[in-house]
């Protein structure tokens, strides 16, 4: 057996080897969230109580309209999962106190008016329920925008890497030259 080929076969088993491992992580991260409705979801950061309070306050900040509510695709699921598994905490204590702020806001009869003055106020003892709302804000419309659902049927999507063409006409891309 030549060098050459024992090189190739060397190559071919170790990719063959890392392949395996790498393509069932691959398949076990992106599984799908699951609507709580379908199944029976394991909470691992709020107690039913607040869970049920963060899926109305996303339904606040992005309600149904002709694209699906946050929490039609999850998102409530999502922040907690991320509040729970990813967060230190450190980083939990400090949420559930100003979630704990922010609940007070909730429990009031006119919300929506209620969380806009919230987000409008420079009074410093809003300085916790702001940060809260805030942050959930911000969570809700980054993981809205990053569901499976709402990126492939509301936006536009594109596969990356794409379809590789060496080869086109200047006229394709508009005069312009690839940046990388």
């Amino acid at each position: 057996m030549e060098r050459r080929e024992l090189i190739k076969l060397v190559t071919l088993a170790t990719g063959a080897v890392l392949t395996v491992p790498l393509s069932s992580t691959l398949l076990t991260a992106c599984k799908k969230v699951e609507k709580t409705e379908d199944i029976a979801y394991a909470l691992q950061f709020f107690n039913k109580e607040d869970f049920s309070i963060v899926k109305n306050l996303i339904d606040v900040i992005l309600p149904k309209t002709d694209s699906p509510s946050a929490s039609d695709v999850g998102v409530h699921q999502i922040i907690d999962t991320i509040i729970g598994k990813v967060y230190t905490s450190d980083q939990q204590k400090s949420f559930s106190d100003k979630f704990s702020a922010l609940k007070t806001y909730l429990l009031e009869d006119n919300q929506l008016e209620s969380l806009q003055n919230l987000s409008k106020s420079t009074n410093e003892n809003d300085k916790d329920a702001k940060s809260a709302f805030l942050n959930l804000k911000q969570q809700t419309i980054a993981y809205y925008l990053s569901t499976e659902e709402i990126s492939k049927n509301y936006l536009n999507f594109l596969p990356i890497p794409g379809e590789y063409k060496p080869c086109i006409k200047l006229d394709e891309v508009n005069g312009k030259a690839w940046a990388i």
